[in-house]
C-alpha cells in the first residue's frame, strides 16, 4: 500500500491559514480544511489526528515565521535604541497582517479554548523578552526614561499593534463610515508600513523626553 502524499499536510496547513483567521478554533472543522485543501477528510486524520492538534500547528508554524524575522530585525550590532524600533515595527506589521487571526484568537481565549491559551502561554514570552531586554539596554545607556517595565511594554507595543488589531475589527463588524471617514481613507492612516512607522517613532519619542 502506498504512503499518502506528503504534500496533502502542506496542503492542509495552508488551508487552515486560511480558515483559522475567520474560525478560530472553535469553529474550525476537519470537513471545511479538508474540502478548502482539495483533500480527503481522512488525511487529514492521518496527518494530524486531532482538530486542535492541527490548530496548533497552524499557529506555531504562523508564529515561527513571525519570531524569525522579528528575531532578524531586533538582532545585529546596531544601537540598541534602533533594534528596539525595528523590532516594534516587525510587530507592528505582523499584527497588521494578521489582525483578523489576533481578533479571532482573541474571542476564543475568551471563550476559554484551551489550545489558544496554551499557544500564547507558550510563545508570547519569547519576543516580549527579547523587547524587555532591549528596552533595559536603552535604559542603561540613559536613552530611555525609567518607568515600570510592564508599562513601557505596554506603552510601546501597545501603540504598534492596537490601531492595526482595532481596524480588524471595524473590517469585521463591517463599519462603513467609522470617524465619518470611509474606510478606505482609513486605512492608510491606520495600517500603512508609514503610519506604524509613525506610531513607533512617537512612543520612543515620548519615553525618550526625560532621559539623562
Amino acid at each position: 500500500m502506498s504512503r499518502p502524499s506528503r504534500n496533502q499536510d502542506k496542503l492542509l496547513i495552508q488551508a487552515g491559514r486560511k480558515l483559522l483567521p475567520e474560525t478560530g478554533i472553535s469553529g474550525l472543522s476537519v470537513r471545511k480544511v479538508a474540502a478548502e485543501a482539495g483533500v480527503n477528510p481522512g488525511m487529514f486524520h492521518y496527518h494530524f489526528k486531532t482538530k486542535r492538534r492541527f490548530a496548533r500547528m497552524v499557529l506555531q508554524e504562523i508564529y515561527e515565521e513571525f519570531f524569525k524575522g522579528f528575531s532578524v530585525e531586533s538582532g545585529g550590532g546596531s544601537p540598541p535604541l534602533e533594534r528596539l524600533r525595528r523590532a516594534l515595527l516587525a510587530l507592528g506589521r505582523f499584527a497588521r497582517d494578521n489582525r483578523r487571526l489576533f481578533i479571532i484568537l482573541l474571542h476564543d481565549v475568551i471563550e476559554g479554548e484551551a489550545e489558544v491559551t496554551s499557544f500564547v502561554t507558550a510563545n508570547f514570552p519569547r519576543h516580549i523578552g527579547i523587547l524587555l531586554g532591549l528596552i533595559r539596554e536603552c535604559r542603561g545607556r540613559g536613552l530611555l526614561k525609567k518607568a515600570p517595565l510592564p508599562n513601557t511594554v505596554a506603552f510601546l507595543a501597545g501603540g504598534a499593534i492596537a490601531p492595526n488589531v482595532g481596524f480588524g475589527l471595524l473590517e469585521r463588524v463591517s463599519s462603513r463610515k467609522p470617524l465619518g471617514l470611509a474606510m478606505r481613507f482609513i486605512e492608510p492612516m491606520l495600517v500603512s508600513d508609514a503610519a506604524i512607522a509613525s506610531r513607533v517613532d512617537w512612543a520612543l519619542a515620548a519615553l525618550a523626553k526625560e532621559a539623562a
